[in-house]
């Protein structure tokens, strides 16, 4: 029998489906219905999805258990990360027209190693979602470089992005995945977010989310998302805008991180 890291992955994580299927004395109906389900969910291309949905928080949270206890903490990154997106001089992104009631959004902070010395040069991500629920160069209608960019951080650390506030919105549940959520009697809905992902050379990379306090699904996520709770934002409002202000710590990728 093989003996390598493949080998050991796989093998548990089958083993620990067997125990479920043992402990819940699965039927050979339900096993053959389970097979045909997952058949659909290829057939729809949502297996990406529905692997997501159940299995990326859970990654996220490894990853946390092993990262540096000062490190920020990951949150998912979602299927709607672009690398192509613009970098940005000001800060500003690209907004859209016909919104009536799009609240103006600045999102600043500054990036620093765990032991707090603030990182100049650091390439800082953004990208959220429409006032009705849209991502930019992913739904029809929302250019590509459409509520999304990058910056790199000051010679103090800082970075400063200019948006409009997201709102909740539902994950793609017309298809088999949406059909199984509410078989299971659960909502479809995230949170409204701001996506943040960090990189610079030598470190690990940062993914996390930015939370409205008073959003609805903050504490109820269908991906059931981390939700750091250093993330989740009182409404501050500066000049008539929403600010979300924070301090983003990354580690250096260590030497059996880099193999």
């Amino acid at each position: 029998m093989a003996n390598n890291r493949l080998d050991q992955v796989v093998s548990t994580i089958v083993e620990k489906v067997r125990d479920g299927v043992r402990e819940e004395k699965v039927s050979y109906e339900e096993y053959r219905a389970a097979v045909g389900y997952m058949m659909k969910v290829a057939d729809a291309g949502e297996l990406a999805l529905f692997i997501d949905l159940f299995l990326n928080a859970t990654m996220c949270r490894v990853i946390n258990e092993n990262a540096h206890s000062k490190a920020s903490l990951q949150d998912m990154e979602g299927p709607y990360f672009l690398d192509e997106s613009p970098m940005l001089e000001d800060g500003k992104m690209k907004l859209m027209d016909g919104y009536e009631n799009d609240e103006p959004l600045i999102v600043r902070g500054t990036v620093r190693d765990v032991d707090g010395a603030a990182m100049p040069g650091v390439l800082v991500d953004m990208w959220n979602a429409t006032p009705d629920g849209k991502y930019g160069g992913i739904h029809e209608g929302v250019p590509v470089d459409h509520y999304r960019g990058k910056v790199r951080t000051d010679e103090n650390g800082h970075f400063r992005f200019e948006s409009t506030v997201p709102v909740p919105y539902r994950i793609k549940d017309n298809g088999p995945v949406g059909a199984m959520l509410k078989a299971m009697g659960r909502h479809s809905w995230r949170p409204a977010h701001v996506h943040i992902k960090v990189r610079h050379e030598g470190y690990r990379d940062l993914i996390t989310q930015l939370y409205f306090a008073e959003g609805e699904y903050v504490h109820d996520d269908c991906c059931e998302g981390t939700v750091p709770q250093e993330f989740v934002f009182d409404k501050v409002i500066e000049d008539g805008k929403r600010v979300l202000e924070t301090d983003l710590f990354i580690e250096k990728v260590s030497e059996k991180q880099a193999a």
